[in-house]
């Protein structure tokens, strides 16, 4: 028997490059039968995924969320929350939501527009970000940026050490985009071809993406590498290692410690690399002495969907333990 009802509604962006005004993101919303002052728990998709396939993919072996929580909740494990999946697809494949002149200001978006609207509309007082890959990173970089309106964050296979993450696609990337001689222009080719999901057409759509996001210069994706040599571009390279979670923690750890929760998994077979940058982010937390929860399990990167049945209740737990 269904304990939630599904609702869809629209919440305006700050501003968006990619129509005139304000832009319509839609929302999808879990809703218990009793919402008032329960916590938020917004759960931020993964590169090529949306919250609308998040919430209602239909997949043969693998649940969608409408069916992990409901099952979750029949056995008491979660249930006290409402559960908010915004849709925040672009034109690069994802989001890494953070402000982009390429894309747009997504982080703007979540923490000035999405999040106070939901507080308004639910009687909210506690805010969680979860997600995997892209929103795993999400949710970490959003947490250390932004106490003031994040509690809890749990980061699933994040993006973490970019020399490994993804440094070894950009030689592929490069000889992809230059034959077309900029981001841009590969991107508009890819955008009409019938077939999207040649392996090297995602690998490239991927770092387009990453400098979309990590190092557009009024409005131009300026990518980390010559596209001619592959050789490094020192200044745009810093662009993006300043996103990196592992430096960003440097500055921003005491807003983790503030945290009522903040976890870490990843797969100890991750094809990213991104077992090693856990383990160091996963380093420097303890260094820094901010408590978390931190996890290796024996799986990669992919179809690891069923570790929120781990971190959900994790998350619902600690923000029911403690207040602001």
């Amino acid at each position: 028997m269904q304990r939630f009802g599904i609702k869809k509604f629209a919440v305006k962006s700050c501003r968006s490059r990619d129509m005139e005004g304000r832009k319509e993101h839609n929302v999808y919303v879990m809703e218990p039968e009793r919402t008032d002052g329960k916590p938020l728990l917004i759960f931020l998709a993964g590169m090529m995924g949306s919250g609308k396939s998040m919430l209602l993919n239909t997949d043969f072996f693998v649940e969608n969320m409408q069916q992990r929580i409901e099952r979750l909740s029949s056995k008491g494990k979660v249930g006290n929350s409402i559960y908010v999946f915004p849709d925040l697809m672009t034109k690069f494949g994802g989001c890494q939501y953070t402000n982009s002149d390429a894309a747009d200001h997504y982080e703007d978006f979540i923490v000035k527009e999405l999040v106070p609207y939901l507080k308004r509309k639910y009687g909210s007082e506690k805010v969680a970000l979860l997600g995997k890959s892209s929103g795993g990173y999400g949710s970490m970089a959003l947490a250390m940026k932004h106490p003031e309106v994040i509690d809890a964050a749990m980061d699933h296979s994040g993006d973490a050490y970019f020399e490994y993450c993804y440094m070894p696609s950009f030689p592929t990337a490069r000889k992809n985009i230059a034959k077309f001689g900029s981001a841009e222009a590969w991107l508009s080719n890819f955008s009409k071809k019938l077939n999207k999901k040649n392996p090297d057409d995602l690998t490239t759509l991927n770092i387009v993406a990453m400098a979309a996001f990590y190092s557009s210069i009024k409005g131009k994706v300026e990518l980390p590498f010559d596209l001619d040599t592959c050789e490094m571009r020192d200044d745009i390279w810093g662009m993006w290692l300043a996103n990196d979670p592992v430096r960003m923690i440097n500055k921003h750890y005491k807003a983790l410690q503030g945290l009522d929760f903040l976890g870490i998994d990843v797969g100890i077979y991750d094809q990213f690399n991104l077992l090693e940058g856990s383990r160091i982010l996963h380093k420097k937390l303890a260094g820094y002495n901010v408590k978390h929860w931190y996890d290796e399990f024996e799986d990669s990167h992919i179809n690891v969907s069923y570790r929120y049945d781990i971190s959900i209740p994790l998350v619902e737990k600690a923000l029911s333990k403690r207040s602001r």
